[in-house]
């Protein structure tokens, strides 16, 4: 504990100096953000009936869904994954006809009791900086073109295929902070298949992308008789200036803190949300 209170001190008064040297780097939201960790409390400080994260990061564009158009950074992405679709598209029914049984990374039921363990399924291609062995021995096309996208990756995120299986519903849920956007790539779409964020609903076309903000209410469905395939890529909120993501970096990496991705801890558990609203009642 002192040792975090040291590194956040530290970066506090970091902070300060760089505010003088970077006046245009926004720098301002980053501490805004860092000085209402200090202060969060245990329990939520989000006002659930709104359906989004426990925090948000300040000063910057909040709302469900994103359109590329809107971001020169966005467009580099979509154009850079729909031009070479046919490439991620051929890796993808190779390995899957090859029969291989690469693990998932998480069990489905561990995050949603109404799941069976594989209903929903992610192989993981990059996570913390690097490219996975599997992605690098199954996909090598694919994290080629990937690699041209790591400027813009979110440094605790991931990027795999998320694999739902026919008649699965994921239940609505949020994750931590809105400072990264997810970028879903379709590559297997059955018919009766759609994503809700932030109560609006969309659905995949095959070879096309969607972008979203998950720390908005979610959920996701495949009423169909076949699996749902999409790449998924957690990306820097476009609006983030550089220096905001070298101070965020650092904080991932070194502090124990809401703005950590963890598959497991994200999903904020209904009964808890229920537990806080009844709380606020009183």
């Amino acid at each position: 504990m002192v040792k975090q209170s040291l590194k956040i001190a530290l970066v506090l008064l970091s902070i300060k100096v760089l505010k003088i040297f970077f006046p245009k780097g926004n720098i301002h939201r980053f501490e805004s953000a860092l000085k209402f960790y200090i202060t969060l409390s245990q329990e939520p400080t989000a006002n659930y009936a709104q359906k989004m994260s426990t925090f948000l990061y300040p000063g910057i564009t909040h709302k469900p869904w994103y359109d590329a158009h809107e971001y020169n950074i966005l467009t580099f992405v979509q154009n850079q994954l729909q031009q070479q679709f046919n490439d991620i598209e051929s890796e993808w029914l190779a390995y899957f006809l090859s029969g291989c049984n690469i693990v998932s990374r998480f069990n489905a039921n561990n995050l949603f009791t109404s799941l069976k363990e594989d209903d929903w399924k992610a192989y993981l291609l990059w996570e913390k900086g690097n490219f996975t062995q599997i992605g690098l021995s199954h996909f090598p096309k694919t994290v080629d073109i990937l690699s041209k996208l790591e400027p813009f990756l979110y440094p605790v995120g991931h990027i795999e295929f998320y694999v739902m299986k026919p008649g699965v519903v994921l239940p609505p849920h949020t994750d931590n902070i809105n400072t990264s956007l997810t970028c879903h790539l379709a590559i297997v779409i059955p018919e009766d298949c759609g994503i809700k964020v932030g109560g609006e609903t969309q659905g995949w076309i095959k070879g096309q992308t969607l972008f979203f903000d998950d720390s908005f209410e979610h959920e996701a469905w495949n009423k169909s008789q076949e699996e749902r395939v999409v790449l998924s890529l957690d990306l820097y909120h476009p609006e983030l200036t550089k220096i905001e993501k070298t101070l965020l970096q650092f904080v991932l990496k070194n502090l124990n803190s809401p703005f950590e991705e963890d598959v497991v801890n994200k999903i904020q558990d209904t009964q808890y949300k229920e537990k806080f609203l009844d709380k606020q009642a009183l």
